[in-house]
């Protein structure tokens, strides 16, 4: 360990590492990361793995849009397969105003070039006959979304952040961030302090924490969610598939294993990480109801993973007003595995340049105060429904 260092990034997921690659590649200043666990410990790793672009707001799209062009080629950029297949990602529309809402943003994603057409319910059982009877009014498809293996990511840019000299300490613990006079001073650790001018909190669930080292509160909550992953099939499920008003998304493995994430409809916060029955049974009938196929079939294993949300549900990123030297990419409410190539490189160049790339100026911290939330139609919604 440096006794110095010009940036120092807490969070050893796919934002933290992403963030560390980029600016070393593309720049001469020395980057620690610091990360509490194993990388990839966090959400990064227990992910639905599921990536695409088409969302409903010009904010997300131009966000998610440079990440999945990164995405395109990421295994070449890091010499490692991070296994991203372009089977093409279907939104699920299962009522006729969402269908209408997918129309209304097929216009703006076209504006920006996306490859997204919209299919009737005959289109979608064509495509998907294992659907359910009665399930699709239609939906929209990006031909050049997928997914991705998300410790081979994890792994991929771990080893090539390290190629190119940045130090990486795994199970090691920020206990505290120095800030004198409103300025990052240093960061102490468990296993020592290192002087540096810059902290990025990348830290997930866990951003309140970190923030809290700094003076700050963070308009965020930690989220729990889960997922299941079934026996070996043959394949019935040929995209990545989305439906936000059941909740849910899923794809097939390569291997053939169904993969899927959703929540209760009950949806009430925790940050347990115990799996639960309640939910297990929750998601295993909504998967039975869109492929009746499913009944009967042995789930395999299940995981548990924490999110940090926000209120207008986009994430926080960029630098943070009267702490000169603090950042964070925080708060991606589930979606930062797909966009985390994205949200890396253009924090990077911020770090970089000193100028706010357009593609995350609208998710600065200051819109919590001046009421410029950002919106976005397209998303699976953690909304409190409990009690």
């Amino acid at each position: 360990m440096r006794k110095n260092y010009d940036v120092v990034i807490i969070g050893g997921g796919i934002q933290g590492l992403a963030l560390a690659y980029y600016i070393a590649r593309d720049s001469s200043q020395r980057v620690a990361l610091f990360e509490k666990s194993y990388l990839g410990s966090g959400a990064s790793g227990r992910n639905g793995e599921m990536i695409r672009s088409a969302f409903g707001s010009r904010q997300w799209i131009g966000l998610w849009d440079k990440s999945l062009r990164l995405w395109e080629n990421l295994a070449a950029d890091l010499d490692f397969n991070v296994m991203f297949t372009r089977h093409g990602y279907l939104i699920l529309a299962t009522s006729n105003e969402e269908l209408e809402s997918l129309k209304q943003n097929l216009k703006t994603q076209h504006q920006f070039g996306l490859a997204t057409s919209i299919l009737d319910a005959g289109d979608v059982l064509r495509l998907i006959p294992a659907i359910g009877p009665g399930i699709a009014t239609g939906g929209l498809l990006q031909t050049n979304g997928g997914f991705a293996r998300h410790d081979a990511a994890i792994w991929g840019y771990a080893r090539a952040a390290r190629r190119l000299q940045v130090d990486i300490f795994p199970y090691t613990e920020a206990t505290d961030i120095v800030v004198e006079s409103g300025r990052i001073c240093a960061v102490k650790t468990a296993n020592g302090s290192v002087a540096t001018p810059m902290v990025v909190n990348t830290a997930g669930a866990h951003d309140q924490k970190i923030a809290q080292m700094a003076g700050l509160e963070l308009p965020t909550e930690s989220l729990r969610i889960e997922i299941m992953v079934t026996e070996p099939l043959k394949p019935f499920l040929a995209k990545a598939i989305s439906a936000p008003a059941m909740l849910c998304y899923m794809h097939q493995s390569a291997r053939g294993e169904f993969i899927g994430g959703a929540e209760r409809d009950d949806f009430v916060p925790s940050t347990s990480m115990r799996n639960s029955l309640g939910t297990t049974s929750a998601i295993a009938r909504k998967y039975v109801r869109l492929f009746p196929r499913l009944a009967g079939v042995r789930m395999m294993r299940q995981w548990t993973g924490l999110v940090s949300q926000t209120p207008d549900h986009a994430p926080i990123i960029g630098p943070v007003p009267g702490v000169e030297g603090l950042l964070v990419s925080v708060a991606w409410s589930g979606y930062g595995f797909m966009g985390g190539p994205g949200g890396g490189k253009a924090l990077s160049e911020y770090i970089i340049s000193g100028k706010v790339p357009p593609e995350i100026r609208p998710f600065n911290l200051e819109r919590f105060k001046t009421g410029q939330l950002v919106n976005e139609p397209a998303i699976i919604k953690k909304e409190h429904r409990g009690k």
